[in-house]
C-alpha cells in the first residue's frame, strides 16, 4: 500500500528541518510544497524528485485544496513515494485534516511529520521566551478573523487573545492595525508590548511596539509573511524599537532586519 507523507517543512530555513524530515525528503519522487519556503534550498535534498507548487498567498494566486488533495491521490496511486512538504508544523493552521482524510479515503497510508512551527521560530529570532516565569503561563496561536462574522465561531480568536499571556498571531500583517483596535475594545491593556516579525527564521523585518501604537499606525509596507507576537514576555525581545513619523503624504520608519 503507498505511503504519503505529511512533512513539516518548518518555517522557511531549510537547515531548521529535521533530520527525518530531510531523509524522506531526499526519498520523494514526487514533492508537493508549500509557497513560503526556501524551496532552492530543500531541492537539494530531491534533485530528482517532480517539485509541484500547491502553495497559497494571502491575496494572491492560491491553489484550490481540492486540486492538492487530489493530486496526493493520484501521485500515490501511481505507486510513487509522495511528501507533502508543508510550511511550519502540519498540525498548525495547515488544512492537515482534509489532507489527511482524502489519503485514508483513498485507502493510502499516512505519516505526519511534525516540524518548527512559525511562532517558535520568531520568537527565537526575537531571542525571547513565550512563557516566562511569573509573567505568562500561557500561549495561544491564533489565525485572527476581522470584520468577517460568517460563522459563530469566527470571533473565539478574540477571546483566545484576551484570556492568553502571551499571543501569536499568524497571517494577520494585513489587517493588524484593525486586530489592534478589536483587542483594545475586547480590553487588552494599551501598553502590550507586540513584537512584528517578518519572514520568521529568515532575513525580514523585526520591531517592537506598544498595542495602542499598532492600533493607531498599523504597520508599514511588508513584503513578507508576519507573525505578530503579544504580551508582556516580549518586553526581553531584542529588536530595534519601530520609529513612526506621520505626515501628509509620508512615513519616517525604521526597522531592524535580521
Amino acid at each position: 500500500m503507498a505511503t504519503v507523507y505529511l512533512v513539516g517543512a518548518g518555517p522557511g530555513d531549510s537547515e531548521l528541518m529535521t533530520r527525518k524530515a530531510w531523509r524522506l525528503l531526499g526519498e520523494a519522487q514526487v514533492v508537493l510544497h508549500d509557497a513560503l519556503m526556501d524551496v532552492d534550498g530543500m531541492h537539494a535534498a530531491a534533485p530528482e524528485a517532480i517539485w509541484v507548487n500547491v502553495g497559497k498567498r494571502c491575496d494572491g494566486t492560491s491553489v484550490d485544496q481540492a486540486f492538492i488533495c487530489r493530486s496526493l491521490v493520484g501521485y500515490a496511486k501511481r505507486g510513487l513515494r509522495v511528501v507533502r512538504l508543508k510550511g511550519g508544523d502540519p498540525t498548525v493552521f495547515g488544512r492537515l485534516s482534509e489532507e489527511l482524510e482524502a489519503c485514508r479515503t483513498a485507502g493510502l497510508t499516512v505519516e505526519v511529520v511534525p516540524g518548527v512551527t512559525s511562532a517558535c521560530a520568531a520568537a527565537a529570532d526575537l531571542q525571547a521566551s513565550l512563557t516566562l516565569r511569573g509573567v505568562s503561563r500561557s500561549v495561544a496561536f491564533v489565525t485572527p478573523r476581522v470584520g468577517r462574522k460568517e460563522h459563530a465561531k469566527d470571533n473565539e480568536w478574540l477571546q483566545v487573545s484576551l484570556a492568553a499571556q502571551t499571543v501569536v498571531l499568524y497571517m494577520a500583517g494585513k489587517q493588524a492595525g484593525r486586530i489592534a483596535q478589536e483587542l483594545i475594545t475586547g480590553g487588552k491593556s494599551v501598553t502590550t508590548p507586540v513584537c512584528v516579525v517578518e519572514n520568521a527564521s529568515l532575513i525580514g523585518a523585526r520591531f517592537r511596539m506598544s498595542l495602542s501604537e499598532l492600533a493607531r499606525d498599523g504597520l508599514p509596507e511588508i513584503v513578507g509573511p508576519v507573525s505578530l507576537l503579544m504580551g508582556e514576555a516580549l518586553m526581553a525581545a531584542q529588536v530595534s524599537d519601530l520609529a513612526l513619523t506621520t505626515g501628509d503624504n509620508d512615513q519616517a520608519i525604521e526597522l531592524a532586519v535580521g
